[in-house]
C-alpha cells in the first residue's frame, strides 16, 4: 500500500459530483478516482514538459545551422560510405 495523507483540499462542485458519478460507474473509491485523475493529471504535465524541452533543443540545433552552407548530396554520400 502506498503512504497517504490526509489533506483538506477545495474542489469544484462540478468536478466532485463528475468524479462521485465516475467512481459509481467504475466501481471505485471516490478517493481512488480523485487520485487516479490527479496522476493522470500529472503525467500530462510532465510529458508537455519533455516535449517542450525537446522542442527547445532542435530549435537550438537549427539555429546553430542558420547561415551555414549545407549540401545534402555531400552528407548523403558520406553517409552510403558509412554504410558499407
Amino acid at each position: 500500500m502506498q503512504n497517504t495523507i490526509r489533506t483538506t483540499i477545495r474542489i469544484r462542485k462540478d468536478l466532485l459530483n463528475i468524479s462521485r458519478q465516475y467512481a459509481l460507474n467504475r466501481g471505485a473509491s471516490l478517493q481512488d478516482t480523485i487520485n487516479a485523475a490527479l496522476a493522470a493529471g500529472f503525467q500530462r504535465i510532465s510529458d508537455l514538459e519533455s516535449r517542450k524541452q525537446a522542442m527547445a533543443k532542435i530549435d537550438q540545433f537549427r539555429e546553430s545551422l542558420r547561415g551555414k552552407k549545407i549540401n545534402l548530396q555531400e552528407i548523403l554520400q558520406e553517409s552510403k560510405k558509412d554504410l558499407k
